[in-house]
């Protein structure tokens, strides 16, 4: 049986209530869901009960999975995304942000910006760090999932709700910032 066969069977199998088949999906998906959560929910606890929350609204929906649209775990990252946003919402949290714009922002071409991030040695490491630590949580959310967690574009723009075209053009421009910050830190 091929994969996708399986997931549409491990799909069909949870929405008549196969416990079974609700262990496998949160095992397949759980640390992705997670992971997608972590990049938005400091705390580690509130992080895990967000997680948790998603995986049970996931499997309580299950009728409205539709395989053509997205993988199984793309589908319960979109629900967590939602989730997590919720939670960020509420008013005890504080969520910091900086400025998207910048008036000292040098352009710089794709090639310039390739050979200041390729990472000879651990102290551009380090300034590559530095400089993602001050870009806002939804940058660096996104730089994360499609650099680190290797999320396709498309992936990304399911689980956001946006088009693949606004991301790409996001990514160029938080790379700019990126590049700019790097620059003005000490080698």
């Amino acid at each position: 049986m091929e994969e996708t066969t399986d997931i549409r069977w491990l799909a069909e199998a949870a929405r008549h209530g196969d416990a079974q088949a609700c262990k496998v999906i949160v095992e397949l998906c759980g640390r992705q869901v997670f992971s997608v959560v972590r990049r938005m929910v400091v705390n580690v606890m509130d992080a895990e009960e967000v997680t948790q929350d998603a995986l049970m609204r996931g499997l309580q929906q299950m009728e409205q999975y539709d395989p053509k649209r997205a993988s199984l775990a793309t589908w319960f990252c979109r629900i967590a995304y939602r989730m997590a946003l919720n939670h960020l919402r509420k008013p005890e949290v504080e969520i910091l942000s900086f400025d998207d714009e910048d008036s000292h922002v040098e352009q710089a071409t794709n090639e310039q910006m390739m050979r200041l991030f390729q990472l000879p040695d651990d102290t551009r490491v380090e300034q590559l760090r530095d400089a993602i630590g001050q870009l806002s949580a939804e940058e660096q959310r996104l730089i994360t999932w499609f650099y680190y967690d290797e999320l396709s574009l498309r992936d990304i723009a399911y689980i956001t709700q946006e088009s693949t075209n606004a991301l790409a053009v996001r990514l160029h421009r938080i790379r700019l910032k990126l590049y700019n910050l790097i620059k003005r830190l000490p080698i």
